[in-house]
């Protein structure tokens, strides 16, 4: 099954007249060690480009001049304690977790967090997904959260072959199979990233993604994708819409994107930065 540019306007968060900040979604990203600010800046800037209210970000100390000169609209900690991390999930409506985190004892404590969290939505990305591929019992957390929260996973072809034990060619031999297999097992949704994404529910519903070019293959066009999706979480739209919306979406703004510096010469801020024309184009 594929979605049709018809179909997005209806598939979209509502906004309406009488709203606040608040009206469209807090979310909270756990993102960038202190060498990955760009990560963070990427995911966050997409975020706010698809609707978000309010975006908060927790990451190295050394990240905050870099996001407040890129974001300045975003919240910043860098206090990790348990105290702090609790109520800044308390705080959100949905968190993203993983692009640039590393694979340290810290990061995955920081997970480990956010899986013991009940209560909230989270999208699981990049690192977060290596670390769970490396630890039983976070492939453990993974299933109980999984089990009474909406869980995300967004791995590229590599991290899912870490997640699964697969290799790269067998798993672009069987895109489909194996983004359901992984997503009924751990009940999550899977958005699988390649050429053509595959975004796959738990029950075993299947998008595969028609937007996008070979320009988006470039640092950090994971970070924007993942922005988007958890945005879309964030303002309460399910795992699977968020997902595969979130997909769709992100490739038209790759799109866009092409359009006005060629496969060859366009990156991914470019793509975050094509998103307001997305949402113009789908709503004109």
């Amino acid at each position: 099954m594929t979605l049709k540019q018809e179909e997005i306007p209806g598939l979209l968060p509502k906004r309406i007249a009488d709203s606040n900040k608040g009206t469209y979604g807090k979310l909270l990203i756990i993102a960038g060690r202190k060498e990955c600010a760009g990560c963070v800046i990427l995911s966050a800037l997409a975020a706010l480009r698809s609707g978000l209210g309010m975006v908060k970000v927790v990451s190295a100390k050394s990240n905050f001049t870099a996001l407040m000169n890129a974001v300045p609209e975003s919240l910043f900690s860098s206090e990790t304690d348990e105290a702090s991390l609790k109520a800044d999930i308390s705080w959100a409506d949905a968190v993203l977790i993983g692009p640039g985190i590393g694979t340290v004892k810290k990061a995955e404590k920081l997970l480990e967090s956010v899986l013991q969290t009940r209560g909230i939505p989270v999208v699981i990305d990049a690192d977060g997904i290596n670390l769970i591929s490396q630890n039983e019992l976070l492939r453990e957390e993974l299933k109980q959260k999984a089990s009474v929260d909406t869980v995300i996973l967004t791995p590229h072809l590599m991290e899912m072959s870490r997640f699964s034990g697969l290799t790269v060619s067998e798993i672009k031999k069987s895109m489909t199979e194996t983004a359901v297999s992984i997503a009924k097992t751990y009940s999550t949704t899977v958005a699988l990233k390649d050429a053509r994404t595959v975004t796959a529910s738990s029950y075993g519903d299947v998008i595969i993604n028609t937007t996008g070019n070979n320009g988006m293959s470039t640092a950090g066009s994971g970070d924007v994708l993942a922005g988007i999706v958890a945005s879309f979480l964030a303002q309460s739209l399910s795992g699977f819409v968020a997902a595969s919306l979130g997909v769709y979406i992100h490739g038209m703004a790759g799109d866009i994107a092409a359009e006005r510096f060629g496969v060859r010469g366009m990156k991914a801020m470019d793509i975050a930065e094509a998103l307001p024309e997305v949402f113009l184009r789908i709503e004109r």
